[in-house]
C-alpha cells in the first residue's frame, strides 16, 4: 500500500494538484454562470433570482395539458416567465409552431401528437432499419407518456446542459498526469531506480497501475461533487423526481427517467470513459516509453475522435465512435438516438451496448499493455 500511496503523490504533486482544483472551480463556476444568465431579463431589470423563486412558486401542480395551454395562450405570464418559456418549447418542439397557432383538438391530442412523430421517425429511419417488434416495443414506451409535469426543476436541467462537456474535459486533465507513470523522464530516472530496487520492479509496475485507477476514481468523484454542488446551489435541488421530458431537449426520449436517474446515469457513464482512457494513457507510455511522445498520440487520437463526432458516418458511429470518449461524454444523443445493437437475435440499446463494449475495450486496452510489459522484461529490454 505504502508504494501505491508513494505513486500516487507522485502523479499528484502540490503544483499539479493546485492546478486540477483550480481547473474544477473555473469551469464549474464559468458553467454555473453560463447557466444563470439565461435567466435574466436585463431590459426588464429581472434577475435569474426573481425568475427561479417565480418559477418555484409557479410550478406547484402544473401539468402540461390542454388547460395549461389555454390558460397561457390568455395570459403569457399566467406561470411566470420560466414555466411559459419552458411550455412553449415544448409546444415548439411538437409541433413545429407556436401555442397561439394550436387549435383545441391539437392541445388535447398533445400527447398523442408525439407518439405519432416519434413512430415517424423510427419508420422512415433507414440507418437502423427497425423490425416490426422493435418499433411496438418502443411505441410502447412512448404511448406509456400520457402526462406530464412541469414542476420546477431548473437545477436539473442546468447540471444536465454542460455536464456531457465538463467531464469530457475532466478525464483528459485526469489523463495528464497518468502520463508520467511508465513515461520516461530524465528528472525521475534516478527515482525509478531507487524505487525499482527497493520494492521490485514487478511489484512497482503493478503498484503503478493501481494508482493510476485509484487516481483517477478519486479525482473523478471529488471533482464531480463540486461540479454538482456549484451548479446546484443557485438554483436549490428540487425536481429530482421529475420526468427528463419536461426538458425540450429530451422530450422526444423514450426514457421515462427522472433527472436524477439521468444524472446518475451521465456519471456513471463518464466514469466509464475515464477507466478507458486511463487504460489507453497506461497502454501508450508502457508502448512508448516517453511522456511527449506518449502525450502526442493520445492528442492526435483525440483529436481524430473529435472529427468523427463532427462528420457522422453512421458505419463509423455504429461501430467505433460509439464506444469512444468523445461520443460517450456526449449524453444527449443517448437518451434520442434510439440506436440499437442486434447481438445473438437480441435488440441492445445504444444506451447500454456502449458502456458494455468500452468496458472490455478498456480491459482489453490494459491487458494488451500488461502482456507488452512482460514481453520487454522478458527480452530484457530497456526499462523492464
Amino acid at each position: 500500500m505504502k508504494i501505491i500511496l508513494l505513486e500516487c503523490k507522485r502523479m499528484m504533486g502540490r503544483m499539479v494538484f493546485a492546478g486540477f482544483v483550480a481547473f474544477i472551480l473555473v469551469f464549474s463556476i464559468y458553467y454555473s454562470h453560463r447557466n444563470l444568465v439565461r435567466y435574466n431579463l436585463d431590459e426588464q431589470g429581472i434577475t435569474w433570482k426573481d425568475n427561479l423563486s417565480e418559477a418555484r412558486k409557479a410550478s406547484e401542480g402544473l401539468y402540461l395539458d390542454k388547460e395549461s395551454m389555454e390558460d397561457l395562450r390568455e395570459d403569457a405570464n399566467r406561470y411566470g416567465y420560466v414555466n411559459g418559456e419552458n411550455i412553449m418549447e415544448l409546444v415548439t418542439a411538437n409541433y413545429g409552431k407556436s401555442l397561439e397557432e394550436l387549435s383545441a383538438d391539437e392541445m388535447e391530442q398533445f400527447f398523442q401528437t408525439r407518439a405519432d412523430t416519434i413512430h415517424e421517425n423510427l419508420v422512415s429511419d433507414v440507418n437502423n432499419d427497425y423490425t416490426d417488434e422493435e418499433i411496438v416495443n418502443f411505441m410502447d414506451k412512448a404511448k406509456s407518456l400520457s402526462t406530464l409535469s412541469m414542476g420546477y426543476a431548473e437545477g436539473w436541467k442546468a447540471l444536465e446542459e454542460t455536464m456531457g462537456n465538463f467531464v469530457f474535459l475532466l478525464v483528459i486533465v485526469i489523463s495528464v498526469p497518468l502520463l508520467q507513470l511508465f513515461g520516461r523522464d530524465p528528472a525521475i530516472k534516478m527515482e525509478e531506480m531507487v524505487r525499482s530496487s527497493k520494492y521490485g520492479k514487478r511489484q512497482l509496475d503493478r503498484a503503478r497501475i493501481i494508482a493510476a485507477y485509484l487516481t483517477a476514481t478519486v479525482l473523478y468523484a471529488c471533482s464531480m461533487v463540486v461540479y454538482f454542488v456549484i451548479i446546484m446551489l443557485p438554483f436549490g435541488f428540487d425536481g429530482a423526481n421529475q420526468l427528463i421530458q419536461s426538458n425540450a431537449r429530451t422530450f422526444f426520449s423514450l426514457y421515462n427517467i427522472s433527472y436524477l436517474q439521468q444524472f446518475l446515469w451521465n456519471l456513471f457513464r463518464g466514469y466509464v470513459v475515464l477507466i478507458f482512457m486511463v487504460s489507453m494513457v497506461l497502454m501508450v507510455t508502457i508502448l512508448i516509453k516517453n511522456i511527449l511522445a506518449s502525450g502526442a498520440i493520445i492528442a492526435i487520437f483525440m483529436v481524430m475522435l473529435v472529427i468523427f463526432n463532427q462528420i457522422y458516418l453512421y458505419p463509423i458511429n455504429h461501430w467505433f465512435t460509439n464506444f469512444m470518449p468523445v461520443k460517450m461524454t456526449d449524453f444527449w444523443y443517448f437518451y434520442t438516438g434510439n440506436e440499437l445493437y442486434r447481438i445473438f437475435g437480441l435488440s441492445i440499446s445504444c444506451m447500454s451496448w456502449s458502456i458494455i463494449v468500452s468496458l472490455v475495450l478498456s480491459e482489453g486496452i490494459l491487458v494488451t499493455g500488461l502482456i507488452v510489459m512482460h514481453v520487454y522484461r522478458k527480452k530484457g529490454l530497456s526499462g523492464y
